[in-house]
């Protein structure tokens, strides 16, 4: 399908998450959004922090990788460390992904990239909501999962730390309600 089947999808309810990094390109999304009366999903991100008052007051979902530091293209240029921290001082919605390996085969360091944004200036809270209750809320399902409530759906995960410190190993896993076997190929 084309961008203009997807907008279309998006305006009936649907989700479109705006791959942008540069300020001017997240304000014509912004533009756009206002203009269709949506709140959109941006990712990537890198120049966000420009422009974060604009976005907290658009109600968007900011989508950022936490260790995106160095530009990889032109577009990138403004990219820092402490984007999630600014954003979100800021007032505005982030949710925490990693770009650089565009595949869930690294799902893993989802929490340790939350961590770097802790290690740069988010509040811990702020980061633990970036990998659970913010993507949820963001794509519609915060009914259903993002947070633990009676109600919703839940996988738990017991630490022997900081869940958020790559250092830091699982003690305990629940998933459906029931405890799993935390045996695997790296533990035999």
């Amino acid at each position: 399908p084309g961008g203009r089947d997807a907008l279309a999808r998006f305006l009936r309810g649907g989700r479109v998450v705006f791959f942008v990094d540069r300020a001017v390109d997240i304000l014509h999304v912004l533009r756009l959004s206002e203009r269709h009366g949506f709140r959109p999903v941006i990712a990537g991100a890198t120049g966000a922090w420009q422009v974060a008052p604009q976005l907290a007051a658009s109600g968007a979902t900011v989508i950022v990788d936490p260790l995106q530091n160095l530009p990889m293209t032109f577009d990138q240029l403004d990219a820092r460390l402490d984007n999630a921290a600014l954003l979100r001082q800021a007032g505005v919605r982030v949710a925490i992904s990693q770009f650089d390996d565009l595949g869930t085969h690294n799902a893993r360091k989802i929490r340790q990239l939350a961590g770097n944004a802790v290690a740069n200036g988010m509040a811990w809270e702020d980061a633990l909501k970036a990998i659970t209750a913010e993507p949820a809320r963001a794509f519609g399902v915060a009914d259903r999962v993002g947070s633990i409530e009676v109600g919703k759906r839940a996988d738990l995960v017991l630490w022997n730390g900081d869940p958020l410190d790559v250092t830091t190993t699982a003690t305990a896993v629940f998933m459906d309600g029931r405890n799993k076997p935390l045996v695997s190929r790296q533990t035999l």
